[in-house]
């Protein structure tokens, strides 16, 4: 939890903020604002946050909101009254190692307050998100596009990086954790499920110079396994290079002509952003079927329903797929390569996308109404011009 806590509020460009042990079972995040502001806006931030961190009502009893009217905040820099344990400071990127009261003491010194503003801000901004996605989920699926978590990924972690890391090794101290982050994300990429992972990371581990890192055996096969739980929830990757991130006629018109549902329009379009940002060099690319779910806006069940129709009708190939690693229960990724005309015989006219470039900003842009109503359905022309 606090993992995921310290990578939403990241994200959402909080910084300013400090992470504590508690001294018994937990951690504690605190934020120290430069102005007061009031309760209610308070627990709106932190149901925000948990928003963000992909934590769902169940588990709010293990991230507690302080202070409350009955409850008030634990301070840092103290002793535990029942474990009689030191409540210093620490950091994720050290494997949440508590420091010592020297080492805290100085950090305290150096925190930042948070304007009190950003978060007021912040939460008006999700309000209006949050009101835009419901108005989304009515839209028709055609319509609907949304972009992966791992398509804005940070710079630090490049396919480029992570192989060098992984052929090489450690090379200084204080690379520990975000090796371990940073191979997990490499295995992700890659498509190894979770214990391919942490065999290999495992055996990576075991021949780094052990003069790179302080941390016991047990502490740091915790840590590894915490990393890739997180990577892997959180369906991380790498970059691996800038892409050219346009579509062209000739591809969209496959798309409009040869789809002839609209799921089947949404679930080409996806894997076919997503092949322009993933693929290897010759086309290949690893797509699971809950991003397909989550990107082309239609449900994993009725991705799996398409994906051989698509396949029939020659938008896609399916390079392999379903194949059983030798020996275990589990099956090897699944990977795909796009079959569409990438130019129409005018030499490729095309529109650039971005992130949310949705499957009808592509359309309208390349079409006029009248070509769209006289090739798509009523019901799906209207969803194309109305979205």
């Amino acid at each position: 939890m606090t993992y995921r806590l310290v990578h939403a509020l990241d994200g959402a460009g909080f910084d300013r903020f400090a992470v504590s042990y508690s001294g018994g079972k937990g951690y504690h995040i605190e934020l120290f604002f430069d102005r007061a502001v009031s309760v209610e806006a308070a627990r709106k931030f932190y149901a925000t946050i948990l928003q963000h961190a992909e934590i769902g009502p169940d588990a709010h009893g293990k991230v507690e909101f302080r202070p409350s009217s009955t409850q008030g905040v634990k301070l840092p820099l103290g002793i535990n009254q029942k474990t009689g344990r030191y409540c210093g400071f620490c950091d994720t990127a050290d494997g949440l190692r508590v420091w010592s009261p020297e080492e805290s003491r100085e950090y305290f010194r150096r925190i930042r307050k948070t304007d009190h503003q950003r978060v007021l801000d912040f939460i008006a901004e999700d309000v209006e998100a949050y009101d835009q996605r419901e108005a989304a989920e009515m839209e028709d699926a055609v319509a609907r596009h949304k972009p992966l978590p791992i398509y804005d990924q940070s710079e630090s972690f490049t396919l480029a990086r992570a192989s060098d890391r992984y052929m090489h090794g450690m090379t200084a101290p204080g690379q520990r954790h975000n090796s371990f982050l940073m191979l997990a994300r490499f295995m992700n990429h890659h498509g190894h499920d979770q214990a391919d992972a942490l065999e290999l990371i495992t055996e990576w581990f075991a021949w780094q110079d052990r003069t790179f890192y302080k941390s016991d055996t047990e502490f740091c096969a915790r840590d590894l396994a915490e990393c890739i739980e997180f990577v892997y929830a959180n369906d991380q990757t790498l970059h691996a290079e800038t892409r050219d991130l346009t579509v062209t006629f000739a591809e969209i018109d496959a798309i409009i002509r040869r789809c002839p549902g609209k799921s089947q329009k949404a679930l080409t379009y996806a894997m076919l952003i997503h092949s322009k940002r993933l693929a290897a060099e010759n086309g290949v690319f690893f797509m699971t079927y809950k991003q397909m779910e989550q990107t082309a806006g239609i449900a994993e069940r009725t991705a799996r329903r398409h994906i051989d129709g698509i396949a029939e009708i020659g938008v896609i190939d399916i390079v392999r797929r379903n194949q059983r690693i030798p020996g275990t229960k589990f099956n090897k990724p699944n990977f795909y390569r796009m079959t569409l005309a990438e130019q129409d015989e005018e030499g490729g006219r095309g529109f650039e996308i971005a992130n949310g470039t949705t499957f009808a900003d592509v359309v309208r842009n390349m079409y006029s109404e009248r070509q769209i109503r006289a090739l798509l359905p009523r019901r799906q022309s209207d969803a194309i011009l109305t979205s």
